[in-house]
């Protein structure tokens, strides 16, 4: 089966380069998602957070003379900033705004493991979205590299041996939800009907051996 997938440049980039193989191995291969989920700072970015933490402490130290250190909890963070009054409105507008996106991240993180918990017990023959490779359809290039904002990538046809599971983006549940509930709602994601797919959003979870055929495009983001 041909289908295409985008490569975060940075990672794992040994295993790609093109008219070679690669063997994903769900017992040993861990994607990028796996290692967000399980080795990153506050369930972020590590380089997000530090780059935070750093830009803030070089702010409050201009502005109060106090640096926090490398390790802030950043509710105490913004109630400091606010109890101080040592920031002005569009210094605290920014803080809301990055730490915004911090626990949208930490939310991401939390469905993916409520996601892994549902498919262990309910149905651990599909594969792990934290040990597969994505990939998309040529109708989905478009939709998935506006998706993906971490950095610059490559993007590949591959040919993919094993018949791989196919869900989509909007069956994953919702990240307003408690995490009992994201458990529950995973059900969705991992049992598409025909009507759920729609070929543009659909998200293929690839195991076993893959055909790296060619590079056919670049992601390359203004800085």
């Amino acid at each position: 089966m041909e289908l295409f997938h985008i490569h975060l440049l940075g990672v794992k980039d040994r295993m790609y380069k093109p008219k070679s193989e690669i063997i994903i191995d769900p017992n040993k291969y861990n994607n990028r998602l796996y290692n967000r989920v399980y080795n990153a700072n506050v369930c972020v970015s590590g380089d997000i957070y530090t780059n935070m933490i750093n830009d803030y402490n070089d702010l409050l130290y201009s502005q109060c003379g106090m640096i926090l250190g490398d390790k802030i909890n950043m509710g105490e963070l913004i109630k400091y900033a606010c109890d101080t009054n040592c920031l002005n409105r569009n210094e605290l507008r920014k803080m809301l705004q990055d730490t915004a996106c911090l626990l949208l991240k930490a939310g991401i993180n939390y469905r993916e493991l409520a996601m892994e918990e549902f498919r262990k017990n309910n149905c651990p023959e599909k594969p792990s979205r934290l040990h597969s490779l994505y990939a998309c359809t040529e109708k989905g290039i478009e939709f998935w590299s506006t998706q993906i904002q971490d950095g610059e990538s490559d993007i590949y046809r591959i040919e993919v041996e094993d018949q791989p599971f196919v869900s989509n983006d909007n069956l994953l549940p919702d990240n307003s939800l408690s995490y009992g509930d994201k458990i529950q709602a995973s059900y969705k994601y991992f049992h598409p009907k025909n009507k759920d797919l729609d070929g543009i959003k659909d998200e293929y979870l690839v195991q076993g051996r893959v055909r790296l055929k060619e590079k056919v495009g670049e992601i390359r983001r203004q800085p």
